[in-house]
């Protein structure tokens, strides 16, 4: 046989067997690392409930801890219990002298004496240590705008890394960097530490699941690409989001809880041993004795034993796979030609449009009226919701392709959104079930914007064009903090805003090409005239069907023709 692509070769070594369970179960840990480094960080430095700690006066009194607070704190403005920081500007020895009750007419302070944290439900955090409460309170919001700081600046970086010098030494580093600069970060004992630590966790945030999710989709075959790029998530993702709360909760301490998490992400050290290289970036590189190790231990492990002319074969058509020097790929040459610039340009829109919407959403839940449930309840049931939405995710893209699932999500995600509008602010419920309708669809937004990237973009510039992707959507994400501060002039804004964007960003997904039992894309002339000519409105479910029938049509034939013959008989 002639090898016209990569993909030719899984008829021979499988789609998918051992070699490639290996890889699929490397990536099942590493989204549990993926869920410890970007989730991990709200339970590191969760604000626990406080108020101004009382004078030595109150004190030394031998009364309740209640009754110290009543005698020195205010209430809040709200009513709603005390506040979290101010106190009474009195003499307090001429309190306790005349057994004087508080009275809302004495004049307040800020806190004078630090403060006293409950710890009741709460455990102590990096912002209770360090008092990032009150006017610090926007430390630990500073902190985690730097960790995406360094997300911006580490998806280029290590995108690059992932093309020039293969996949397997970017996770490893990624990997191990997050896990050794997320540990030496529990020992922060300062804002220029912490922030210059998790800068650097941030900096391998992202790459660190990326890239070795692009490995898993470059050694299965097409059949089996969105289980293995959804399965990780629905399950271990999940899971792990489930889990996290109570593993902090647990702990009862933010040292313990970052050391445990970020250590589990030098096991990946092990990968060394364990993943292999692309196969296809090695044919890029004109390795080709690797490249031929590889298929014929993965061939091994599957069960499949490779004939010598096959291996020939496609031995030659390694050779002819190499990137000279004059030929080194950017992604930057992903935009000097007309079908990739306006395919990178789509895919920027749509993972622009799903970040906004999805972290929007995720920070607009504390205006949905659920501040005073329980976080750890919270933030479970919030990650149980991704199960069905994953669960979903796998079925729609296999039924009615990537692009209308892409396509649908976001738009109705959009109006689900802008539906809040119609609603008074009052309607807790109504909101709440609208708002959710609209998380629910985003989620699914994301699963398969994740897979279509990969899919869409050529193998050569496939790492370095993933970063720059995501890069923008970081940039994008920024912006999110701001939308739902829109809540303030509306409790409809927020949504209203989400929901054009949404909208919109999805309408501009429809001039992608359908990715569906197709094979990926290796140089960027394959890309480059990959699915040029398919409709907007192309429906792989029809053409399966379509298919399917002259299938049918022509086995009937030609078991008439053979009975005719007198060969066969039905």
């Amino acid at each position: 046989m002639t090898f016209r692509d990569f993909d030719d070769i899984f008829k021979h070594i499988g789609g998918f067997g051992l070699y490639q369970l290996i890889i699929f179960s490397a990536n099942c840990l590493t989204n549990c690392y993926l869920c410890f480094v970007y989730f991990g960080q709200f339970f590191i430095s969760l604000t626990p409930p406080h108020t101004c700690r009382p004078p030595p006066e109150i004190e030394a009194l031998n009364i309740t801890a209640e009754e110290k607070t009543r005698l020195s704190v205010p209430h809040a403005s709200d009513g709603q219990g005390y506040d979290k920081c101010m106190m009474y500007d009195i003499d307090y020895m001429e309190v306790i002298r005349s057994g004087a009750q508080p009275n809302s007419s004495w004049p307040s302070t800020p806190c004078q004496y630090g403060w006293t944290y409950n710890y009741s439900i709460f455990y102590p955090t990096i912002t209770s240590e360090l008092n990032w409460v009150c006017d610090d309170n926007w430390k630990p919001v500073f902190a985690q705008s730097l960790f995406f700081v360094g997300a911006v600046v580490g998806s280029v970086g290590f995108g690059w890394m992932a093309d020039y010098f293969g996949r397997l030494p970017a996770i490893v580093v990624t990997n191990v960097m997050g896990g050794v600069a997320g540990i030496a970060s529990a020992f922060s004992n300062s804002l220029t530490t912490f922030i210059a630590l998790r800068f650097i966790v941030g900096l391998t945030y992202d790459s660190n699941v990326i890239i070795i999710f692009i490995l898993v989709l470059e050694y299965v075959s097409t059949e089996y690409r969105t289980m293995a790029a959804n399965i990780p998530i629905m399950i271990f993702l999940t899971a792990t989001m489930c889990a996290m709360p109570w593993i902090a909760y647990g702990l009862a301490d933010w040292k313990t809880f970052t050391i445990v998490i970020h250590a589990s992400q030098l096991l990946s050290f092990a990968y060394i041993w364990l993943v292999p290289e692309s196969a296809r970036w090695l044919m890029t590189q004109g390795k080709v004795d690797q490249t031929l190790s590889i298929i014929t231990k993965a061939a091994k492990m599957n069960g499949r034993e490779l004939e010598p002319g096959v291996l020939e074969e496609f031995k030659e058509y390694a050779k002819s796979q190499k990137i000279s020097e004059d030929q080194k790929v950017t992604w930057l040459d992903l935009v000097k030609t007309p079908v990739l610039r306006k395919r990178f340009f789509a895919l920027c829109a749509m993972w622009c449009g799903i970040i906004i919407a999805y972290d929007s959403h995720m920070r607009n839940t504390e205006n949905l009226g659920t501040a005073d449930i329980n976080v750890f309840y919270t933030f479970t049931i919030a990650g149980a919701i991704e199960l069905p939405a994953d669960l979903i995710t796998i079925i729609f893209v296999e039924k009615i392709g990537r692009r209308h699932t892409t396509v649908w999500t976001l738009v109705l995600a959009g109006v689900a959104s802008i539906a809040v509008a119609a609603f008074n602010k009052n309607d807790f419920l109504a909101i709440l079930l609208v708002a959710m309708i609209g998380r629910f669809l985003i989620t699914m937004s994301i699963n398969v914007g994740t897979q279509y990237i990969v899919e869409v973009l050529p193998t050569v510039a496939r790492g370095q064009g993933s970063g720059a992707i995501h890069t923008l959507g970081h940039l994008a994400g920024f912006s999110s903090p701001y939308i739902v501060y829109l809540s303030n002039y509306g409790h409809w804004l927020p949504y209203f805003v989400i929901g054009i964007i949404t909208i919109v960003c999805g309408l501009i997904s429809l001039i992608l090409p359908e990715t569906l039992d197709q094979k990926l894309p290796d140089s960027l002339e394959d890309g480059e005239n990959f699915l040029v000519g398919e409709s907007c409105c192309y429906n792989p479910c029809r053409s399966r069907r379509r298919e399917d029938k002259e299938d049918n049509k022509d086995h009937i034939t030609i078991v008439k023709n053979t009975s005719c013959n007198g060969t066969s008989s039905v």
